[in-house]
């Protein structure tokens, strides 16, 4: 651990990266009451709205940086280290230059991938800068650590310090309940390019409409991942949303409605989720409520997720077909597959070691 206090910059540019840094700034406070965390949208790169802002960060407590601003606050020597699960163009460039790289006290770039990483070999290349890199599932960091013996062949100076984990990735702290809350709500976890087709999208409305006729006294909502005028300039962009497609329909029942809530906010009443290639369902299992993965919809040969997704969770028991979904019929995770893909809760002791530390040895750079 540090002699005095980590000082520590996350960097945000959009919902998913701002969360990610909501979550690992807790995680690090909890390591280390003393850390000094500065939160930092990235200007260039930003698609965020100013509901999204507030929602997260209602006190406004961060600052706004341009290019130049990044270059700063790499190389000036405020920071011990900056933390960010997306790496910018122009961070890689700054990275990449030896008269940066080399240059004695500038801050450690740590960088996460960015959730549910559908071409981690893409990942690994786009962090190959960085001075540590946190990776998952367990396989990908042993594969990786075969791959990349040869670093210079991929245009790294070094090997980076590699991590296992994740912010959202945590052990659960208690298996899921083998029974529904009778007063906890439904939830469908919506994603912004899955399922990619207007006709897959309605089959889900569909779906959720049957299972909120077949169970009256619950609320069964539909989370959006965010609303149809927000994120225009997302890296994500939504295509058939559906406050869109629920407003062409007028058989709908009451008791299904639309959200626009955090994740947190939805988590404290859920009593089951539902989705189908969102990182909603390492965050259901993460707080122990019961998660459905369907990926039974239409149109799926036109749908880039649904291979991978099927392969990131084959053997968790949390992929159901259709009739699972709509009788409600879930599964505990398996403990297999619960302990490739979830790290340690102390992932922020973790990783202020990391940076104090310097880059682990490579005998220990998978956490397995």
């Amino acid at each position: 651990m540090m002699r005095r206090a980590p000082r520590l910059l996350l960097l945000f540019c959009d919902d998913s990266t701002l969360i990610f840094c909501s979550r690992l700034a807790g995680l690090l406070i909890e390591a280390d009451r003393s850390a000094q965390i500065t939160f930092a949208a990235y200007a260039p790169e930003s698609a965020l709205s100013d509901r999204q802002l507030r929602q997260y960060l209602p006190k406004g407590d961060y600052e706004i940086l341009d290019t130049a601003d990044l270059k700063s606050a790499l190389m000036d020597g405020r920071y011990d280290a900056i933390l960010t699960s997306r790496v910018f163009r122009s961070l890689d460039r700054m990275l990449s230059d030896p008269l940066y790289r080399q240059k004695a006290g500038r801050a450690r770039v740590v960088s996460f991938l960015g959730g549910l990483d559908f071409s981690p070999g893409r990942g690994m290349r786009n962090r190959r800068h960085c001075d540590v890199v946190y990776l998952f599932p367990r396989a990908i960091c042993k594969s990786f650590r075969k791959s990349y013996v040869q670093p210079a062949t991929e245009g790294m100076a070094e090997w980076p310090a590699v991590g296992f984990g994740h912010p959202a990735f945590l052990m659960p702290k208690s298996p899921p309940a083998a029974t529904l809350n009778p007063a906890g709500d439904i939830y469908f976890f919506a994603q912004a390019l899955s399922p990619s087709t207007a006709r897959a999208r309605m089959h889900m409305l569909a779906v959720m409409a049957a299972i909120a006729r077949r169970n009256p006294d619950r609320n069964v909502w539909i989370k959006l991942r965010h609303l149809p005028d927000e994120n225009t300039r997302h890296l994500h962009r939504e295509q058939h949303d559906y406050p869109g497609l629920a407003a062409a329909r007028t058989d709908l029942p009451p008791n299904l409605r639309l959200t626009a809530r955090t994740m947190a906010q939805a988590l404290s009443n859920a009593s089951l989720g539902i989705t189908c290639t969102s990182t909603a369902a390492i965050d259901l299992v993460r707080e122990g409520v019961p998660a459905m993965v369907h990926l039974d919809y239409p149109d799926t040969t036109l749908d880039p997720l649904v291979g991978p997704m099927r392969r990131l969770f084959t053997g968790s028991n949390l992929i159901k077909p259709l009739d699972d979904i709509l009788n409600l019929r879930f599964d505990a995770p398996e403990p297999d597959w619960l302990a490739d893909i979830f790290c340690a809760r102390e992932l922020g002791s973790d990783v202020l070691a990391m940076i104090a530390g310097g880059p682990a040895k490579k005998a220990d750079m998978i956490g397995a």
